[in-house]
């Protein structure tokens, strides 16, 4: 039985969202055929949008060039901590008549409706759920591919916080659960505003002093004047649909304003082309930084990143890339090295989950994916 799609009348948005097709057998990952022009969706849907990862870049021993990706982000069932999988990865496959290029990528369609987690594993085909805002699926890839050989993704950063002090008979009903809260063991220690893992809305206490903190933090929002503002995965979308190089992505994205999906929320975009021309685009203050590097994790490059130490992902990939940049990489090294860096799905102690690992073949066009950090099992798309 088909899902409804009740807000839908256009035919092409209709013609989209009955394309979508369950590809694994557990319901964790989609394909939809985006026929329509997303630039023209209803104010309505524009309105509800409001939405970890490794990432590199390497040829193989054949001359091509790959684009290597784990996409890693903790989504939780109906927001309980108590199911380690969760979300719908949707492949987009990308036909807008008012885009330049042709286009490839993976959405991430439980930001949806992130608020109340009900786009879960299944519920794209349950026969109930309603689809109609997955018409905002291209709007929310978290990376991709276009024809001429271009790919972008984007990668999360830490956001200090601001620690206001609350009653401390009141903290365990500010508690939530779902967010990380931390106990602090030494008499007279204070929370950091550079507190590792704590997000907006955190609590933090000190039951020796008998005090308590909540935590929030800024919406990230440049401000250059002139500039119209985008949310970074709308920007992406745009460098997607119009740019062939990654000098032009960069060249795309100065011409605009970024703003978070949410207090806290803070990324860098990593993009790169055939050529092996890659790069990452970050914005410090007001100011957009361009930094030449051939991998990216979850930490700034263009400034000493305050979050301190970086995650061990990063120096896997660097130490990897090093030993074969000259040469090429065998498929089955970059296998290996995409293998060490995924964050297991199963393992409560990761601090994020790996929902899908991609391979996008810049030279020829074709994207290979794997689901929660399965790397026996995969899927082939090309352009």
């Amino acid at each position: 039985m088909m899902n409804p799609h009740v807000l839908i009348t256009d035919p092409e948005q209709v013609k989209t969202l009955e394309s979508i097709k369950r590809v694994d057998d557990a319901g964790y990952l989609y394909h939809m055929d985006c026929t329509y022009d997303y630039y023209k969706i209803p104010q309505q849907f524009m309105a509800m949008f409001n939405p970890g990862c490794s990432v590199f870049i390497t040829r193989n021993l054949e001359g091509d060039m790959l684009y290597c990706r784990n996409y890693d982000y903790s989504h939780y069932l109906n927001n309980s901590r108590k199911n380690p999988r969760t979300g719908i990865n949707v492949i987009i496959e990308g036909h807008n008549p008012e885009a330049r290029y042709r286009t490839l990528g993976v959405s991430d369609a439980y930001w949806l409706d992130y608020r109340n987690g009900t786009l879960v594993n299944g519920s794209a085909d349950d026969g109930k759920t309603d689809l109609s805002s997955f018409i905002m699926c291209p709007y929310i890839c978290m990376d991709g591919m276009n024809e001429k050989g271009f790919a972008v993704s984007i990668l999360a950063l830490s956001v200090e916080c601001e620690w206001t002090e609350i009653p401390f008979e009141s903290y365990k009903e500010k508690m939530d659960e779902n967010k990380n809260n931390f106990f602090l063991e030494k008499e007279g220690e204070v929370p950091s505003p550079y507190q590792k893992r704590a997000g907006h809305g955190s609590i933090a206490v000190n039951e020796k002093d008998q005090k308590a903190w909540i935590a929030s933090q800024r919406l990230i929002h440049t401000k250059k004047e002139g500039k119209q503002t985008l949310p970074h995965t709308v920007l992406m979308r745009q460098m997607l649909d119009n740019c062939a190089t990654a000098e032009e992505a960069a060249a795309l994205a100065g011409n605009f304003n970024v703003i978070g999906a949410m207090p806290g929320a803070d990324y860098h975009i990593f993009v790169a082309d055939r050529t092996g021309d890659s790069r990452i685009i970050e914005w410090v203050g007001d100011d957009m930084t361009v930094t030449l590097i051939d991998h990216a994790t979850n930490h700034y490059v263009s400034k000493p990143d305050p979050f301190g130490d970086r995650c061990g992902r990063d120096e896997l990939l660097a130490a990897g890339l090093f030993r074969t940049h000259d040469a090429g990489m065998r498929e089955d090294f970059i296998m290996n090295l995409l293998g060490l860096v995924i964050q297991d799905p199963t393992n409560g102690t990761d601090t994020g989950k790996t929902q899908y690992t991609c391979i996008y073949n810049l030279t020829k066009g074709t994207l290979r994916i794997f689901s929660f950090g399965d790397l026996t099992k995969s899927w082939d798309y090309s352009i």
